[in-house]
């Protein structure tokens, strides 16, 4: 994540050594990504472990850099703590102060001169016409170091707020004409909002000091806002007080940092939905276990079967919202699939008349030539649904629904403000005329459990799951809204170039499947009530099932046990070893067992090619007694054919 941000970033341990970097850092450095890898700090940054972390940890705190060649850049670093990451790594951002300290040597150079004009026309004991040669020299000096900055510069005036003299820079920034320029007062570059901020600004500035201030909003001609630092000082300028501006552009920098604190929030959030997710399915796997041997117990007894089967469906609707929390947190288990986006929202044209009612209008503009993607195909349709009926709900007095679909490329440039790779990209476009989204909510609307409906009206997870589903493919969610305006919300998926793909039959689920000779089978599961449970429905079903609540514990019965017919295990388990270095292991010893994994959530534990592998199947916690018994058909099946 570090290396595709823009800026120059460096991301440390707490001894001092060096993680990840971005590639601007690799620029600015003049190292390579595997060069910068592995080495400490100090090398890049000697004055930061004599000043400590706590100076740097400042808002702002100013350093010498080293680059590969030895030369000294003054840089200005900021630090900050990722918590919940391992190790709770420190992030630095760093920003060359080469350009301002020359700015604030130019800046007081031209102080100097006019001060030292101001003097010489002070003195009384110089001629007149010599004292006219140096103010003209003297002038002709200011103006060249004026016009030659690269930064935006100007002169005001402290009574009125006029500005009295502009540099090219301004002009170039700003989009304004000279004489458009020197017609405005300090106010007219400025938005509305920032008003009240100027007015006390200007009263508790001292009409003689040197001022540094940070973060203001101006205003270019074209309406576009940008955010600047402003270094001022007072100058006399034609007899009146005036004062000498110089705006530094940070809007890009503080765009990149921005960028930065929202993806680390995301990530923060994802981990703690992702754990929520995991524990609530556990809970549920425990609970539809034990429902389901109730209602065999009492298949006899109507009424006990019928306040079971009103709990069974609760416990679909916690699973489908487990779902929705793993998808946000991208930890969702996907069966990815070559997908013809244009056929696929077609499909749904009936699925989303009976979603919207009959005063929403619905128009599917695809192209014929748009691209294919490979995506999980049901994701993807609860993906659609959910943006749909999320426009329906900005339109509570009915409106029109836009579907449209683009092909894309992106350039390096743009895919860093996306935070994608550069390629090909699918865009489906999803627009409403419903009531658009404010600025202050469009900051939070991807964030879980966020909502501006009533409360019973909505969990606050369509759009967060939707985020979550297009991250994890590959792709990233785009907003876009104004109040009264509407909203349109863009789903980028990556293009799939490959042209075939194998879709593996699934056989239909039966009872018991196993009625031969009992057959051994390693269970793995830390929980100790969903092993209990598991082993329980495993005899029942005709295996001789062995339980174990960790890797070191069930590799050593697997050893005791000498051969065993199946492997069953947790994917995410305690003690250091996942079930998946557990599968590793057995399969090396017996290459045709059959293995099915269990996860309330995966955490990219499995990969792809792993379940590529048709005696291998993921259960998705929680699951039904019918769907173990379904996997158990599958792997066996194919491990029979392989054998």
């Amino acid at each position: 994540m570090v290396r595709a941000l823009p800026g120059v970033l460096l991301l440390f341990d707490r001894n001092g050594l060096i993680l990840a970097a971005s590639g601007g850092a690799e620029a600015f450095f003049d190292y390579s990504a595997d060069e910068l890898i592995g080495k400490e700090i100090e090398t890049l940054l000697p004055e930061f472990r004599r000043r400590g972390h706590s100076e740097a940890a400042k808002s702002h705190a100013e350093f010498t850099a080293i680059s590969r060649h030895g030369t000294a850049i003054p840089v200005e670093v900021r630090l900050g703590i990722l918590d919940g990451a391992s190790g709770d790594p420190f992030l630095v951002t760093i920003t060359d102060l080469s350009a301002r300290k020359e700015l604030e040597i130019s800046l007081k150079h031209s102080r100097l001169e006019m001060e030292r004009l101001r003097d010489m026309l002070a003195e009384k004991s110089v001629k007149l016409g010599h004292s006219e040669e140096n103010l003209r020299n003297n002038r002709e000096k200011f103006r060249y170091l004026f016009e030659r900055n690269p930064l935006p510069m100007w002169l005001y005036s402290q009574e009125t707020l006029r500005f009295l003299e502009v540099n090219e820079a301004a002009l170039n920034r700003y989009g304004y004409t000279r004489e458009e320029f020197l017609s405005m007062t300090l106010q007219d570059i400025r938005p509305e909002g920032e008003m009240e901020r100027l007015r006390k600004n200007l009263g508790s500035v001292d009409r003689d000091s040197y001022q540094r201030s940070r973060n203001w909003r101006h205003r270019t001609k074209d309406g576009k806002l940008i955010e600047v630092d402003i270094f001022s000082h007072a100058v006399v300028y034609e007899g009146a007080p005036a004062r000498m501006v110089v705006a530094l552009d940070v809007t890009e920098r503080n765009t990149t940092e921005a960028q930065l604190r929202r993806s680390q929030k995301m990530d923060a959030i994802g981990q703690l939905t992702g754990g929520i997710a995991h524990d609530f399915n556990n809970l549920l796997m425990i609970i539809l276990g034990n429902l389901e041997g109730i209602a065999d117990e009492a298949a006899d007894n109507h009424r006990i079967r019928e306040m079971v089967d009103d709990a069974l469906s609760s416990v679909a609707r916690g699973a489908g919202l487990t779902r929705r929390m793993l998808a946000y947190a991208r930890q969702q288990s996907l069966e990815a699939r070559i997908v013809d986006l244009r056929s696929q929202v077609s499909e749904m044209a009936d699925l989303l008349a009976r979603s919207l009612g009959e005063e929403i209008r619905v128009e599917q503009r695809l192209p014929d030539d748009l691209w294919k993607t490979r995506v999980d195909p049901s994701q993807l349709e609860s993906a659609i649904l959910n943006l749909v009926v999320n426009a329906r709900d900005a339109m509570p007095h009915g409106g029109t629904i836009i579907i449209s679909g683009r092909n894309h490329t992106m350039d390096a440039t743009e895919a860093l403000v996306h935070e994608l790779p550069a390629g090909d990209y699918i865009v489906l476009d999803v627009k409403d005329t419903g009531t658009g989204i404010s600025r202050e909510d469009l900051e939070h609307v991807l964030e879980p459990f966020f909502t501006t409906k009533p409360v019973n009206k909505g969990t606050g997870l369509g759009l967060s799951m939707v985020y979550g589903f297009a991250k994890q493919s590959g792709g990233q969610l785009g907003i876009t809204s104004e109040l009264g305006s509407g909203t349109v919300v863009s789903l980028y998926l990556p293009r799939f170039h490959e042209q075939t793909e194998t879709t593996a039959a699934e056989p239909p689920a039966s009872g018991l499947v196993h009625s031969g000779p009992r057959k051994t089978v390693l269970l793995v599961e830390d929980d100790s009530s969903i092993r209990k449970m598991l082993e329980r429905l495993l005899n029942h079903m005709g295996y001789e099932a062995f339980a174990a609540e960790d890797g070191p514990s069930a590799m050593a019965l697997y050893e005791r046990l000498g051969e065993i017919d199946m492997l069953i295990s947790d994917v995410v388990l305690p003690n250091g070893m996942s079930g998946v270095e557990i599968g590793a292991q057995i399969t090396a010893k017996q290459p045709t067992i059959p293995v099915i994994y269990m996860s309330g959530y995966t955490r990219n534990e499995l990969n792809q090619s792993a379940l590529n592998d048709e005696k291998i199947f993921l259960l998705q916690k929680p699951f039904r007694r019918e769907d173990l018994t379904r996997a158990i058909q599958l792997v066996t099946s194919s491990a029979t054919k392989q054998a």
